[in-house]
């Protein structure tokens, strides 16, 4: 009996992407293969997470990498030295359509791994990232098709980046949605309990002061809540929370503590207490805005036009 050459890639391949994972990581078969091979469990410092991913395998001894040219917009040509575009390397692979529409029902990232079975390499990208930031934006009808052809950043592989951040990166997704859908309810619910504009405020007067207070206490409560969330905010936060929202949670938290004791002693004046309960104000319509800054970080592990001129401008810097 002859054994199936594609049986043998198959077990290469695994062998391949298991030798780039820790030890200490959990990896899970996954039997009745529909879409996803293993379910993989990170865990940090001998601790289980329960931050995980999920992964489709696939093997090739003939893997093509091609080249795009890339415009640099007019803006940017200065630090090209003039020039008016660049090539870019990507890896093209046909994934039938059911792969795809399987991904979207996920509810933990599907990451497909394509792998190199020659040069023990794995190429990879997140499927329902690459569905909502480039398929659906260039090919409406791909549902209509029996495939579709992704782009995998020839930066997306394991052997250049043996940190695995890019997979770590998405295992922390559903737990950011999770945190994103929080921000919001706390947001709505601030709407409904706390009024923090159009109040007559004097030198130690304050029309409808208890409303004022409760607003201020209402706000405090939810605002420390918000900076619970993790995934956002604590070590394994993105920094363009901890860097450019978190400051302005504390400082709102802050402020609502300086406003509640003005109240309290009765030493609150128009302008120190305006500015006070603005950097609440502030604080919380922050909170509304995570979410949609959160947008563009879907295409840092992608193929886009905009984040080959990034790439490229870090290495001119």
């Amino acid at each position: 009996m002859k054994r199936p050459k594609s049986h043998v890639i198959e077990d290469i391949s695994e062998d391949v992407f298991k030798s780039f994972l820790p030890n200490e990581w959990i990896i899970r078969k996954i039997p009745k293969d529909y879409g996803i091979d293993y379910e993989i469990e990170i865990v940090e410092n001998q601790r289980v997470t329960g931050k995980r991913i999920w992964v489709q395998l696939k093997g090739t001894e003939k893997l093509e990498i091609k080249s795009k040219s890339v415009s640099i917009p007019l803006s940017f040509q200065e630090d090209f030295k003039g020039k008016t575009s660049i090539e870019v390397n990507y890896i093209p692979f046909q994934a039938s359509t059911n792969l795809l529409k399987y991904a979207l029902l996920c509810d933990f990232p599907l990451i497909l791994g394509v792998v190199d079975v020659k040069e023990k390499n794995v190429y990879w990208i997140p499927i329902q990232d690459e569905i909502s930031e480039n398929i659906e934006n260039n090919n409406l009808n791909w549902r209509n098709q029996k495939s579709v052809v992704l782009h995998i950043p020839v930066r997306n592989n394991l052997k250049d980046n043996l940190d695995l951040y890019g997979l770590k990166w998405y295992s922390m997704e559903p737990a950011r949605m999770r945190a994103f859908a929080i921000l919001h309810a706390y947001h709505h619910e601030l709407g409904y309990r706390a009024r923090l504009s159009g109040y007559e405020i004097g030198d130690g007067y304050i029309d409808q002061k208890e409303e004022l207070q409760e607003s201020i206490i209402v706000a405090k409560k939810y605002l420390i809540l918000s900076l619970e969330q993790s995934s956002l905010f604590g070590k394994n936060g993105l920094d363009v929370y901890i860097i450019t929202t978190m400051p302005f949670i504390v400082e709102g938290i802050e402020a609502c503590t300086e406003i509640l004791e003005q109240i309290e002693k009765n030493v609150v004046s128009f302008i120190p207490t305006s500015i006070l309960i603005g950097k609440v104000d502030h604080a919380v319509n922050l909170l509304s805005t995570c979410i949609a800054m959160y947008q563009d970080f879907r295409k840092k592990f992608l193929q886009t036009d905009e984040k080959t001129i990034f790439m490229a401008l870090m290495e001119i810097n």
